[in-house]
């Protein structure tokens, strides 16, 4: 027979490791920058964008924003250089209208 010990009150003790804030580990988490080369993903292009998903594809399917690459039949990305121009001209866009 096993001898097993009750414990009315356990208590669990954890690393107090508070060197990252929550915020801090949740931008190491994502890019910080698109790289001009390559492609990205919806979820990999959107926290680049001043729009949500609805809206990338709504844009993306009438011509307002680059159209996606289709890379199966089940994955669809974005050419970085495009998305990036499009990011340029839009910010080029709204300066002028801006100044004027």
């Amino acid at each position: 027979m096993t001898d097993h010990t009750y414990i009315e009150n356990p208590v669990i003790t954890l690393a107090d490791d508070t060197t990252h804030s929550a915020e801090q580990i949740n931008d190491s988490l994502h890019v910080k920058y698109l790289p001009p080369q390559g492609m990205s993903r919806a979820s990999q292009i959107l926290p680049f964008l001043p729009f949500g998903s609805s809206t990338l594809w709504a844009w993306s399917k009438d011509g307002r924003f680059p159209s996606p690459v289709r890379l199966s039949p089940t994955m669809t990305a974005w050419r970085n250089a495009d998305v990036i121009e499009w990011l340029d001209n839009q910010h080029l866009s709204t300066s002028s209208e801006v100044q004027s």
